[in-house]
């Protein structure tokens, strides 16, 4: 009798054992405290991604918005060229001796026949400083200077040299007043030759300032009529509200 109590006693007590098992089985809440945590910090993870993503695009779009706000560098204007230098000068020349040296005359009886040019003589020069096809592209070729000196030849085929020496000591003059010149020469042909020559006479020089206006130099080109052209190219209004129509490079 009493081993039959016994034995019914431990198989009570196998069944209780059975039961708390399957109360708390496999996808109870008390074995998922690891694989909560675990969960927990994954969807950290993803949140902390997605917090530095947006502080990215944030930044990116400040520094545009900011690119944007600068002012753009001041270029060589494109208006229309005006006329001729006024005769008095505005800027005289480093020098004080004559634009043009005096001819000297003499007699055909006392003066032997000219030689012949030797078949080697040098061509005359048409060009000065650095051919351009466009005055846009002082924008880049002259970013560094202050103004520019733009030589128009003479239409193709019409005879007629560079005024390279008076250019060059034109130049030489600004500068040694702290200004950087550029010196050019536009293509004939060019679209922007053919619109230049229909407003003034060719061979001819344009006295370009950045970021203010130019000046046309025609007939007799001297140096003191360039730094003419300079000073009153430098007088033109720059581009800006209060600008004329057409100053500004498009």
């Amino acid at each position: 009798m009493n081993a039959t109590n016994a034995d019914r006693q431990e198989t009570d007590n196998m069944e209780s054992l059975k039961q708390q098992a399957s109360a708390c089985g496999a996808g109870c809440a008390c074995h998922a405290a690891g694989a909560s945590s675990r969960m927990r910090w994954v969807i950290g993870a993803f949140v902390m991604a997605a917090v530095v993503v947006l502080v990215a695009r944030a930044l990116i779009k400040t520094d545009g918005a900011s690119n944007q706000a600068q002012p753009a560098a001041p270029a060589f204007a494109t208006a229309k060229v005006t006329g001729e230098t006024p005769a008095a000068a505005a800027v005289s020349p480093s020098s004080s001796r004559t634009e043009e040296p005096a001819t000297v005359t003499s007699t055909a009886t006392e003066a032997p026949p000219a030689p012949a040019a030797p078949p080697t003589t040098k061509a005359a020069e048409t060009s000065v400083g650095k051919n351009i096809g466009s005055i846009s592209e002082l924008n880049t070729v002259a970013a560094s200077s202050d103004a520019v000196f733009v030589f128009l030849p003479g239409k193709e085929g019409a005879s007629g040299t560079a005024p390279t020496a008076q250019i060059q000591s034109a130049a030489r003059t600004l500068e040694a007043q702290g200004k950087k010149i550029g010196i050019f020469t536009l293509k004939t042909g060019s679209r922007d030759y053919d619109q230049f020559a229909t407003q003034m006479a060719v061979p001819g020089v344009i006295a370009m300032v950045k970021g203010r206006g130019m000046r046309a130099v025609s007939g007799d080109i001297t140096e003191t009529k360039l730094i003419q052209g300079f000073v009153a190219a430098s007088s033109a209004g720059g581009c800006g509200p209060s600008a004329g129509a057409g100053c500004c490079p498009k």
